[in-house]
């Protein structure tokens, strides 16, 4: 990561253009205020590209869905159909956008800063495929998801079998949450993830032998696989999707979006859209066989303008969370930072600590939407980082909050360039999703499971990768036995 002239222009550039931008809310001038809301945050996309030197990592897949996020939901308000109807009205499009572009400026500055700290150089580089066996990459990938399965079968089980499963995402996921010692399928998934990108793009294989071996990969993980996918639990499945392709790409970053890959981001959004559609009557389909209202749905043009409507989905819920506070006031603040701090309770379980404090997505939830809860205990409306800011510090605590984010951002970039670590990348690579879902929830404990699967990633690829390599000295030395 590092700044240059022309990173730093770009940088300016965008903070130029929020900081007018953010004039144009408080004057209440929409129009002008969402033109330059979204170039300054197509600029910033292209400022972190300069300032990491490609487009697969951390720092631009943040940029690209706080952007998602921040501008979907006021843009479909004010030009579109409109939120939810979960969400009251009327819509304070300004005054949410002028809190998201403090939090672009924040951000930028952040990293800018972060950016000009020159970092001591070293003789290699990440581009430089370390050498890590290849096979043994591959085959944790195996033992892993081998692993992810059987745990969500044995969650499944616990948690009532189909008959659970077909109630609904909110119905399943709240049994399973409430379950004692609860198997955590997705992030073992991730990890299995993980391996399998890095065993593809460390070693050099046939692109016959490469899906040969993701086949196998996903013919060991049907099972979570088919459960996320008949729950409709996108954000898993993108999580997926996200850890394979920077894995892949980790040693040979895209420094250029080929067509391909906008084809391929497409075709994602559609799959997902239809997805966040169809997921009520998945379920339905499956339990009974009777599939003649989703093949109705299909043909109908409400279903596809709601279903890949931006607003209509999860990429409006910060907008929709923020402007139902500020129009129903029903939680005080200042928080001070307090939600950060009980964020740091959440990987502790409830069996352990009965009395833990609850985190503000689900305090918030119950203030706005109690009727959510009755859907299950975890069900919601998602959240919002930029509204957590706000509760905690007011709008001037945004662009700080933000920074400070953007601070830490840039400085697992740096750790990124200079380390050819096998945890590091394990690290790094699972807490890429939290790029996605951090503007859409609370910060919690981002690092947790990200620490935990690099620990348990690393040992045990020495684990398997000194049993192979003494199988194959002792094979190595019987053929040279049977020649004498």
């Amino acid at each position: 990561m590092k700044l240059t002239l022309k990173g730093l222009w770009l940088g300016l550039l965008v903070d130029i253009l929020a900081s007018i931008a953010a004039i144009f809310a408080v004057m209440q001038i929409t129009d002008l205020t969402i033109i330059f809301a979204l170039v300054a945050s197509i600029i910033a996309v292209f400022f972190g590209r300069i300032l990491t030197g490609s487009y697969s990592n951390f720092t631009v897949l943040f940029l690209v869905f706080s952007a998602l996020y921040g501008l979907s939901g006021p843009i479909v308000a004010y030009y579109g159909e409109g939120l939810p109807r979960t969400f009251p009205t009327p819509y304070l499009v300004d005054e949410f956008l002028l809190h998201y572009l403090l939090a672009l400026i924040g951000l930028v500055v952040g990293l800018m800063l972060v950016a000009g700290v020159r970092m001591p150089p070293r003789s290699t580089t990440i581009n430089q495929v370390p050498t890590w066996n290849g096979q043994t990459l591959f085959l944790l990938s195996l033992v892993f998801i081998a692993m992810a399965s059987f745990m969500e079968l044995i969650n499944f089980v616990r948690a009532g079998g189909l008959e659970t499963l077909f109630a609904g995402k909110a119905a399943y996921q709240s049994a399973v949450s409430e379950l004692t010692m609860t198997l955590p399928t997705e992030q073992v998934i991730l990890l299995a993830t993980a391996f399998l990108g890095l065993a593809l793009s460390s070693t050099k294989l046939s692109s016959r032998t490469k899906l040969i071996h993701v086949g196998q990969w996903i013919l060991i993980s049907l099972p979570p696989l088919m459960s996320l996918t008949v729950l409709g639990r996108r954000g898993e499945l993108l999580a997926i999707i996200f850890v394979f392709i920077f894995s892949y790409f980790f040693f040979k970053p895209i420094r250029k979006i080929s067509l391909k890959f906008v084809v391929l981001f497409i075709c994602i959004y559609f799959m997902f859209g239809f997805l966040y559609g169809a997921r009520a009557q998945l379920g339905y389909g499956l339990a009974t066989g009777n599939w003649s209202i989703l093949k109705s749905q299909l043909y109908e043009r409400e279903f596809w303008v709601s279903s890949l409507n931006p607003g209509s989905i999860e990429f409006g819920a910060p907008f929709g969370n923020f402007n139902t506070h500020i129009l129903l006031k029903r939680l005080y603040e200042p928080r001070l930072g307090e939600t950060y701090l009980i964020g740091l309770t959440i990987p502790i379980p409830r069996f352990i600590w009965p009395d833990k404090p609850r985190s503000i997505t689900y305090e918030f939830r119950d203030a706005y939407f109690p009727q959510a809860a009755r859907r299950g205990a975890i069900a919601g409306t998602a959240f919002s980082s930029i509204l957590e800011a706000y509760i905690n510090f007011g709008t001037a605590g945004v662009p700080i909050v933000y920074l400070f984010i953007a601070l830490a951002v840039g400085l697992i970039e740096h750790a990124r360039s200079h380390s050819r670590s096998l945890s590091f990348a394990i690290f790094y690579l699972k807490l890429l999703p939290e790029a996605v879902t951090f503007h859409r929830s609370s910060l919690g404990m981002p690092l947790f499971w990200p620490l935990i699967l690099a620990f348990v990633g690393l040992y045990s690829y020495i684990f398997l990768n000194s049993i192979l390599q003494k199988f194959s000295r002792s094979v190595i030395t019987g053929r040279v036995d049977i020649a004498r």
